[in-house]
């Protein structure tokens, strides 16, 4: 539970729940306000990455809002909660610093966490590179034979290589990083 004293400037003391701009409160952006060894949790969709309240809904123009939790235990539990109620959301975790560097965490539910991270993830980004890497050969092969009279199989084969190849180096650098 967050003390009203801890964060004076919370709108909602039980949740810790504030929205990240309001020009009507001193300060107004969340960042002003979150104190060092503090940690803000942003709840995201997890298949779009979009911002979402916690119970998975859109924010509507100006109604987004983060937790502030006072300490990590803090925020990795009510992310956890988070998750666990609904699996379709996930949640990042950010320091007193912000949203400037990578979160100090990613919380999913461990239901859908291959889907987002890991090695079956990388092993997917894998595969999905290779195909689409063999069918660009297959394409550019085909219309090199056909001294380009097709053209947009070449056309198409280049961009299936460059596609494949973005997954393909993802996946084999989540695979080494696994």
């Amino acid at each position: 539970m967050i003390r009203c004293s801890a964060f004076p400037h919370v709108p909602d003391p039980q949740t810790g729940w504030t929205k990240l701009y309001d020009e009507s409160r001193t300060p107004a952006h969340w960042l002003d306000m979150i104190r060092p060894g503090a940690y803000a949790v942003f709840v995201l969709q997890a298949d779009s990455r979009a911002p979402a309240d916690r119970d998975g809904n859109d924010f509507r123009l100006g109604e987004a809002s983060a937790m502030i939790a006072p300490h990590l235990a803090a925020a990795q539990d009510f992310a956890e909660k988070i998750v666990t109620s609904n699996p379709k959301l996930c949640c990042e975790i950010y320091d007193d610093h912000g949203k400037s560097g990578p979160p100090v965490a990613t919380v999913y539910d461990s239901s859908v966490r291959g889907h987002h991270e890991g090695i079956e993830y990388a092993r997917r980004n894998t595969t999905i590179g290779l195909l689409l890497f063999a069918l660009a050969a297959v394409f550019i092969v085909y219309d090199a034979r056909h001294d380009l009279a097709w053209l947009w199989g070449y056309i198409v084969g280049l961009k299936l290589l460059i596609i494949g190849s973005v997954f393909l180096v993802r996946g084999t650098a989540g695979m080494i990083e696994n």
